[in-house]
């Protein structure tokens, strides 16, 4: 059987998604299961793909039809918010993200950076001054390298988690609390993580379920539409 990857940096990322999965097989960085009628994996990567070695011999054992590079990214272009789910199209196969466009399942599409470390709003300044950057993350440029490499199409669609003038709690980072507004910040950061792993759980459902892999490689028309 045909089967979808589903990649994330850390399991919190994936878990409401993981939960949407029946008939689950738990590993050590995997969970197999099904989606209706289809067969997927989700796969933990680890930030920046540390676990880049057991990943190839996965996709070298599995030969997925089709990896989705999923999780959260932070926005760079002013007009994305927490909760917009995008598409990479410099880190997806060509082609897969105008055909995808018709089943509206994106709030937008564009360029993504890649980066080592989680970014502060100066970071993202500077790369916005580039001018053709939509958001970035950690583990994207690899993926998409390693897909390649292996022939295998790739979708990167991501949540967006923080805005561009926004910067990630430091608790977040191991970083010491020093005053009392760290604490709310953190607090109010997670609970926005709550509900935004929920709503990236919807959308991956939703991508997922519009794939068709009985053809090469195509896409079931959404209610009521036709693809061309």
């Amino acid at each position: 059987m045909r089967r979808v990857f589903v990649t994330f940096a850390l399991r919190q990322e994936g878990v409401s998604f993981e939960k949407r999965l029946t008939q689950r097989l738990a590993k050590s960085d995997s969970v197999l299961g099904r989606l209706d009628s289809k067969e997927v994996a989700v796969y933990r990567l680890g930030i920046g793909v540390r676990n880049e070695d057991q990943f190839q011999k996965a996709l070298t054992d599995l030969r997925p039809a089709l990896v989705i590079n999923s999780g959260f990214a932070g926005a760079i272009r002013t007009l994305l918010e927490p909760g917009d789910f995008v598409i990479a199209e410099n880190f997806s196969s060509p082609g897969l993200p105008e055909r995808l466009e018709i089943a509206r399942i994106f709030e937008a599409r564009g360029r993504f950076a890649c980066v080592d470390t989680v970014a502060d709003p100066t970071t993202k300044m500077r790369l916005r001054s580039k001018g053709d950057i939509f958001a970035l993350d950690m583990e994207s440029a690899r993926v998409a390298s390693i897909c390649h490499e292996h022939s295998i199409p790739l979708i990167t669609a991501r949540m967006i988690s923080d805005r561009y003038d926004e910067r990630i709690p430091g608790v977040f980072l191991g970083q010491p609390v020093e005053q009392m507004k760290d604490i709310f910040q953190a607090l109010a950061f997670a609970s926005r993580m709550i509900v935004l792993r929920r709503r990236l759980a919807d959308r991956l459902v939703a991508l997922v379920q519009h794939i068709n892999l009985n053809s090469e490689f195509g896409f079931n028309p959404p209610p009521g539409g036709t693809l061309d």
